[in-house]
């Protein structure tokens, strides 16, 4: 998975459940989105101008990797494999992994805001070294309670893994010049994708731990050679390609401060 790094920003508090027991701290897990120098108020396309707004994110579940007992922490920042891993199957024994369970629960992210929002109730994990964090993207069923049943632009999330909205205006017609109202769109996703971060990071005992979900919204609509993908189309080649700058624009690190950047 390619991670772009401008970043300018939006963090999202969201702590998940822990399993386990013993000693040990709470750790929340935050969710950021950061646009570096794209104005993401108003991105001009092929039909008028583009404003993102929220992105929901369906997250099944997330674990902590153990790190072994005989040695410290291993690997570097970023996902396993050239694009992170899409296995949905594990090979994790249950002595290695610590679960947060998600529910499945709904990240939903303002897409301009730049403040802390609580998402998902705190809890604990036990306190030892982690050597990186693996989380599973899952679209809902319909036999599944969420948070959230529906986007603020009134999509139904059943069936659905990730949804980014925001509105389309056309260019201005008519004499004098009259802009029309904006109307929204939904960018949608099916996708199930388990992705794994070999970022590792301590949970110390009784101090509270933060991993950080960042998105660089940036180039979520990043075309080729330099051209800008309009959701205002609604072709499924495009959204497609959307979703997949979504996915790749991911990474999650140890974040303790909660200032959005790699601890």
């Amino acid at each position: 998975m390619r991670i772009a790094t401008p970043y300018l920003g939006l963090l999202l508090a969201a702590t998940l459940v822990g399993c386990g027991g013993g000693s040990g701290s709470t750790v929340s897990v935050s969710t950021a989105v950061k646009s570096g120098p794209a104005k993401l108020s108003s991105v001009p396309t092929g039909s008028g101008t583009v404003k993102l707004d929220n992105l929901y994110l369906v997250v099944k579940e997330l674990e902590l990797k153990k790190a072994p007992a005989t040695g410290g922490p291993t690997g570097t920042s970023g996902p396993t494999g050239p694009t992170g891993s899409s296995d949905t199957s594990s090979d994790s024994s249950s002595h290695d992994v610590e679960e947060l369970e998600a529910g499945p629960y709904v990240l939903e992210m303002n897409v301009t805001d730049t403040g802390l929002q609580t998402a998902i109730p705190a809890t604990v994990v036990p306190a030892g070294a982690y050597k990186g964090v693996e989380f599973e993207i899952h679209r809902v069923r319909s036999t599944e309670k969420l948070n959230l049943q529906a986007t603020k632009g009134g999509v139904k999330l059943d069936g659905l893994s990730i949804v980014l909205e925001g509105t389309c205006t056309g260019p201005a017609a008519g004499t004098p010049p009259v802009t029309p109202a904006p109307t929204p769109f939904a960018v949608t996703s099916t996708m199930e994708v388990e992705v794994e971060y070999a970022s590792p990071f301590v949970v110390a005992d009784g101090a509270p731990s933060n991993v950080t979900l960042a998105f660089d919204a940036s180039i979520w609509l990043a075309g080729p050679g330099g051209t800008t993908l309009d959701p205002c189309l609604h072709d499924p080649k495009v959204d497609a390609q959307i979703m997949a700058n979504v996915k790749a624009s991911l990474k999650a690190f140890d974040d303790d401060d909660r200032d959005g950047e790699d601890d």
